[in-house]
Parts: C-alpha cells; structure tokens; sequence
C-alpha cells in the first residue's frame, strides 16, 4: 500500500516516564483541533512518533503552516508509507528527489526501528544512495547537502521523505494546567505569553486600559495580537479592565513618582482577584529587569508584594534585541509596533520612583484606599472569547 502521510516526532514529553501516554494524548486531542479544517484519516501513536495517515499532498503547504504551530512538536516529516522492500525504497527516494526539480547534492538519512530488517541503517544509506546518484548524477554531501532523503523503516512499513520542517518544540498546550496573562499591546508580554503556552500552559488573558481618555487602539492591537497566538493556543478568554478611574484617584492624591508604581500594584492586585475567581494558578508578566523605571528590583518587589499569588516573569533576563527576534518568530512584531496609547504610558511622569521603599508605599496606598473603586470597577469587566480564525 502506497500513501502519503505525515510523521511527526516529539519533542520533551519524549523524556516523561509513565505518564507519557497522557502527555500524548493531549498532544494527539490538540492535533485533531488544529487540523480539524485539512483532510486526513487518522492521528495514531506508532513506534514513539505519531503519524497523521492519508493527507492530502497537494495542501502540504496548509499542513506545514497549521503544524509548526503545534506546540510540543519537535519536527515534521511529509513521507510516503511504501510496503518493506528495498527496492519500493530506492524507487520511492529516487521519485521524492526528482521531485524537488532542483539540481545539487544529497545525502540519505536511514533510521531503522525495525530491527529485523535485513539491511541496517548503514546499508540502507549506501545501497539507496548508491541508486539516487546512479540515476541522477548528483553528488554525495553528508555534510550540508541540497537534498535531504529521509527513511524510517517502521515496524512492517518503509516511510520516505526529503520534506522536514522543524516546530517549537515545547509541552503540549493544557498539561502544566492553567495562568493569567497581564498582555499589553506592546513587544514583550506577547512574548511572555507565548513562552508560557510553550511549557504547556493555557493562558487566558486580562488587558487594562484608560479609555476614554485614550483611545480604544490598544484594545484593537491586543485582540490583534491574540489572534496570532491563537495559532498555538487555539482558545483564550480576554478580560478587559477599565483603569481610568482608579488611575484619577492616584493621580488625585499621591506624587506624580509613585503613579506608575501604585498603577501596576492596582493591576495586580485586581488580576490577582481574576485569577482567584476563575481558579487561574498563576500570574504572567511580560516585565524585563532594567528595561523600564518599573522594572527594576526594587519596583518589581513592591509591585510583587500586591499579588497574593505568584508572579512568573518568562523574560525576565532576556536582552531586548531577543525579545523582539522572538516577536518577529511568532508573528506579533508587527502588530506591537503600531501607534498605541495605554494605559500606563500615557501617564507616565517625569521624574518616576526607581527605588521604591515597599513600607512608604503600602503606606501611601492604605492612605487613599483603593479597595472600594477596585471592587465597583470589577464589576465593570468585559470579557471576550478569543478564537483562531
């Protein structure tokens, strides 16, 4: 039997003991979603890879896109199953390098599972290559070729390929349970979120924003920016908090260097509360040592003291230039960089605390008291369900 299909190799859950399977099986569940809308037959574990049977070759572009997106996916190969025998193998890797219409050098990369093949991976590599280079004229490269033939010999099956497209590697989304991302519509907390999905976590999302006084461009951007990571998580919920009238009442009776410090705590604390209604375990910050005046240590350990849950900083030691690559990778960039007002940047002051002293600023918040504006403005909570299109 000829077909053509898809072998997918994994990538960390490869090294769980006996809970591999369900690892697996959430990867498997999340494959069948993120491929609901190409055809195949079947998603079936097989020999520590899992293969996707009976594609449609001709949409391998639409698989590549949609795959290596998948989080948890080390690798992807489009192959063709063929029946065990060496000369179905040697046709076959003769067919896929033709098919390339290119001219160059190859090499033939065997991997056998099957242990009582007659050939080893040794053989297989010489004997086909043997034959491609007889039929073809190409040169041999073991180093850096053109082409690359790929041959698993699986079980009772011979599967050959030149296509492999790496993946993000990672945890399978919604086995390391669930956290909530404070996202702005800058660089960095799409791309702490994005790191976070990748260890397997699903994120849902809360955005704090000041309109009227600014305008609602950041919600805009934020939706945006959720869109393209529901390429990797393919659902989210999006908490839209109005800050404005908190943000007054702290511009109203505290110094302008302590805003920002008291406008983050005031985030926190209500994400805090988010999280603790909606059972969310842990919070996410896309805050970078030093970046910004808030972000230095002692700014980060006042706005920490307002959480009464964990804070995660996935960036926390990462270079800028880093971050924006990474932005660039999983599609956000573009989308961070366009015009936005939000809700701390438009009223930063001119000279902001840097080293906040956590006692004079507990003091100066149990002096306005924020808890009731905080508890009518949770009321005032927008929630939007986030999809990929």
């Amino acid at each position: 039997m000829i077909e053509d299909v898809i072998i997918i190799h994994l990538h960390e859950l490869t090294l769980k003991g006996k809970n591999r399977s369900w690892f697996e099986k959430i990867l498997i569940n999340n494959l069948k979603d993120h491929l609901s809308k190409l055809p195949y037959k079947k998603i079936k574990i097989l020999s520590g890879r899992i293969l996707v049977t009976s594609i449609n070759r001709d949409l391998w572009d639409e698989y590549q896109r949609v795959l290596k997106c998948v989080i948890g996916i080390r690798n992807f190969i489009l192959m063709r199953r063929v029946s065990l025998d060496l000369k179905n193998i040697q046709k076959e890797a003769l067919m896929a390098t033709q098919a390339l219409n290119i001219t160059g050098s190859f090499r033939v990369s065997a991997r056998r599972q099957n242990k009582n093949f007659k050939h080893n991976t040794n053989e297989i590599n010489m004997i086909v290559g043997e034959f491609v280079q007889k039929n073809t004229g190409f040169n041999v490269n073991l180093g850096n070729p053109d082409i690359n033939i790929i041959i698993e010999i699986v079980n009772n099956d011979a599967f050959i390929g030149v296509h492999k497209v790496d993946a993000y590697g990672g945890l399978p989304v919604g086995t390391s349970e669930t956290a909530l991302s404070l996202i702005s519509s800058g660089i960095d907390s799409p791309v702490a979120s994005f790191h976070m999905i990748k260890r397997g976590v699903k994120l849902d999302y809360i955005h704090f924003h000041s309109v009227p006084t600014t305008s609602k461009q950041s919600i805009f951007n934020v939706i945006t920016i959720l869109k393209i990571l529901a390429q990797y998580q393919l659902n989210s919920k999006l908490y839209l908090f109005p800050l404005l009238d908190i943000q007054n009442k702290i511009m109203d009776k505290v110094d302008s260097k302590y805003w920002i410090i008291l406008f983050r705590r005031a985030m926190i604390r209500i994400s805090s509360e988010v999280a603790r209604r909606n059972n969310y375990k842990v919070l996410i910050s896309g805050e970078n040592i030093g970046q910004v005046a808030s972000q230095t240590l002692s700014n980060i350990v006042a706005v920490q003291d307002a959480s009464n849950l964990p804070i995660i900083r996935p960036l926390s030691g990462y270079n800028k230039e880093d971050i924006v690559n990474d932005a660039q990778k999983i599609g956000t960039y573009d989308t961070s960089i366009e015009p936005y007002e939000d809700c701390c940047s438009y009223f930063v002051p001119p000279n902001p605390e840097t080293k906040a002293h956590l006692d004079r600023i507990q003091n100066i918040e149990d002096k306005i008291n924020l808890n009731s504006l905080i508890d009518t403005n949770l009321a005032k909570i927008e929630i939007k369900e986030i999809s990929y299109e």
